[in-house]
């Protein structure tokens, strides 16, 4: 593609043409491209579906890394660590694991922390589940959140994007703050993807 020159602010500089000042429409390449298709493969499970037997701290991390691996990596690195599992669980975030071990509880938490942590502070996520443990018990709640994110994905990445129903059966305040974490993560996810792939640096 031909790089246009850049306009001189002076008086006497030529006019800026309409078609220089229109916002750019995502190319084509992208939206069809595997990066898109893969994307739109992204299933977040089920709270019945996870694990039911307890893992030691490597095997959670493969397990979410295959989880997510349908999204890519995020630009700050992988989406989580030993050492971030450790500060998850000294800040309160997760449970303790038993015996070295984690259970469906404590993967449905880490697979929440390493989504919204892309758009929120550790901070915000630790009030967010404050609000949800005098609202709702964690299987619901990550359910919930399950739903949000694989439709917000879907709505982003599909071709012309579009938008999505509530899936709460209620929708209260609480469901709303899920919500638009959860469309916030998928607007930044989409974001990051275009520009990876039109090969801008995005850290």
């Amino acid at each position: 593609m031909e790089q246009k020159p850049i306009i001189p602010m002076s008086d006497h500089s030529e006019a800026i043409r309409l078609e220089e000042i229109r916002p750019t429409i995502l190319p084509d390449a992208f939206l069809a491209s595997k990066d898109v298709h893969t994307a739109l493969q992204f299933d977040m499970p089920f709270y019945r579906d996870l694990p039911d037997m307890p893992l030691y701290r490597e095997q959670v991390i493969s397990y979410i890394e295959r989880v997510l691996s349908p999204l890519g990596l995020p630009s700050s690195g992988p989406w989580v660590t030993p050492s971030m599992i450790n500060n998850y669980v000294k800040l309160g975030l997760v449970a303790a694991p038993v015996k070295k071990q984690y259970d469906r509880t404590h993967i449905a938490r880490l697979l929440v922390i390493c989504l919204f942590k892309q758009v929120l502070s550790i901070a915000a996520i630790q009030q967010l589940f404050q609000i949800q443990l005098m609202t709702y018990p964690d299987e619901i709640a990550y359910d919930y959140t399950a739903c949000e994110v694989t439709e917000a994905i879907r709505c982003a990445f599909s071709n012309p994007p579009r938008a999505s129903a509530d899936t709460a059966q209620q929708v209260t305040r609480e469901s709303l703050l899920v919500r638009t974490a959860a469309h916030a993560f998928a607007s930044k996810t989409f974001l990051m993807r275009y520009l990876s792939f039109s090969g801008l640096p995005t850290e």
